[in-house]
């Protein structure tokens, strides 16, 4: 996978949630994904994760729809 292949999946992320980090590591508490720097202001997932990260996407996308159905419904 290129690093090109990143890059969307990275703003993906930063779409979904701010990097959540402890400011000492490079990776999100929230999602796991590495970040530009301990500070977090960007994910930036590398190679070995990106399946990992897109099964969380997909996860939290299929969450957020539950929700909404659920509030549609009344519930």
């Amino acid at each position: 996978m290129s690093h090109e292949d990143d890059i969307p999946t990275g703003s993906q992320l930063d779409q979904n949630h701010v990097p959540e980090t402890n400011g000492r590591m490079a990776v999100c508490r929230r999602c796991g994904s590495q970040t530009d720097g301990p500070d977090g202001q960007r994910h930036m997932p590398a190679d070995r994760q990106m399946t990992r990260v897109r099964e969380w996407l997909v996860a939290e996308l299929t969450k957020t729809h539950i929700d909404r159905v659920r509030q549609a419904r009344g519930g």
